[in-house]
């Protein structure tokens, strides 16, 4: 068994886990309920994708996505994630968040966005909504001192401040001597289209394209904020990202050498793979794969520009933990066991829980407080 594995639940190296019976009571319980938010979520994505459907079953359509075959963009990711232009943010005041903090300057950080596609095949209204929303974060930073700032990231559809704020425990890190940035991903929160049925209608796509290009724009912004953040003070920048906010975390470790820490919390790892373990969306995915004779892995290999295990990470190991659950049904562990894998087992702590309630919480996150303390950032 590796010594990196910080819990008290550990893997079979056949597969599943060693769960006593009270775990097993809980994993059930977690199991149980994300299927239930799965098939909600999972028809809504469906719904949403209606419009593209007949795009993707023509061939000059789909043709269009050898673009992103391309070796060049494994072996040069700035040939792929190009590099943000220079410009200045609207900074504004923000009102305080309901949090137990003091001496806390709270403010709306915003760039405006006018993002293009790197296909040249596409246009930005091919792909984006139009007019695009401004970028944004929420800054909470200490009054005084130079302080290392921790990003957060988001969950597909869960983009609100306060509710990140609980889930994410801002006000520890806050306390422990961070500043934090929530970022917003496109098509979420204000950054919601015009015509969107909910927040985050317009990411999951069943289209290599659009899956590809809005992963480049979040890309885009989180970059934009690490320059920003750089630009402001020497201290150290991390990320913590949860679900798909834990994609991105893991991806940006992969390309941004200037991170101090990444921590994906249930991460969500292979996109496409994911949508094929959410009914009903996986179904409808499945004949129309059958009908045009693809496969997944075709699917995954074009994908794979935008894959946390496409590049070794581009920091050090021991900057490196995993949060992932047991009984995720949303994110299934296979997610969080290929990192695991891929970046040559660094630190990760099991929890006996599904995807949003987290039994044992207290127990990793106070692995988590360990693991910033370690690294010794100021």
């Amino acid at each position: 068994m590796h010594n990196s594995v910080l819990s008290r639940v550990k893997p079979h190296p056949e597969g599943g886990f060693a769960h006593d019976f009270k775990d097993k009571i809980m994993t059930g319980i977690g199991a149980t309920a994300d299927h239930f938010l799965r098939t909600f979520l999972s028809t809504r994505v469906l719904i949403s994708n209606v419009p593209v459907i007949p795009q993707v079953m023509r061939p000059e359509y789909r043709k269009q996505w050898d673009f992103y075959a391309s070796p060049k963009f494994i072996a040069e990711p700035q040939s792929f994630f190009l590099k943000p232009e220079p410009g200045e943010p609207v900074v504004r005041p923000a009102d305080p968040m309901p949090l137990p903090i003091h001496d806390a300057i709270f403010e709306d950080i915003l760039f405006p966005s006018e993002f293009q596609p790197l296909n040249p095949q596409y246009h930005a209204g091919d792909i984006f909504p139009m007019p695009q929303a401004a970028s944004c974060a929420r800054y909470i930073r200490h009054k005084t001192g130079d302080r290392p700032t921790i990003i957060v990231v988001h969950g597909y559809v869960l983009d609100g401040y306060n509710f990140n704020a609980r889930l994410f425990e801002v006000a520890k890190f806050f306390r422990l001597g961070f500043n934090v940035l929530m970022y917003t991903m496109p098509y979420h929160g204000p950054r919601k289209a015009k015509n969107a049925r909910f927040s985050g209608d317009g990411f999951m796509f069943f289209d290599v394209a659009r899956i590809a290009e809005n992963v480049r724009w979040s890309v885009h912004d989180l970059t934009r904020y690490v320059d920003f953040l750089e630009s402001r003070s020497k201290m150290p920048i991390g990320m913590m990202g949860f679900s798909l906010g834990g994609f991105h975390t893991a991806l940006m470790a992969s390309l941004d050498k200037r991170l101090a820490f990444a921590i994906p919390v249930v991460p969500v790892i292979t996109l496409f793979n994911v949508i094929l373990q959410w009914q009903p969306s996986a179904a409808v995915i499945k004949g129309f794969l059958k009908v045009l004779s693809l496969n997944v892995d075709e699917i995954n290999q074009l994908l794979l520009p935008v894959s946390p295990l496409a590049r070794p990470p581009a920091i050090d190991h021991e900057r490196l933990l995993i949060i992932a659950g047991t009984a995720d049904r949303m994110a299934h562990p296979d997610h969080a066991h290929s990192l695991w894998h891929h970046w040559k087992h660094p630190k990760i702590y099991w929890f006996p829980g599904n995807h949003l309630v987290h039994f044992e919480k207290t127990h990793y996150m106070r692995q988590v407080v360990s693991f910033l303390r370690g690294l010794r950032l100021y």
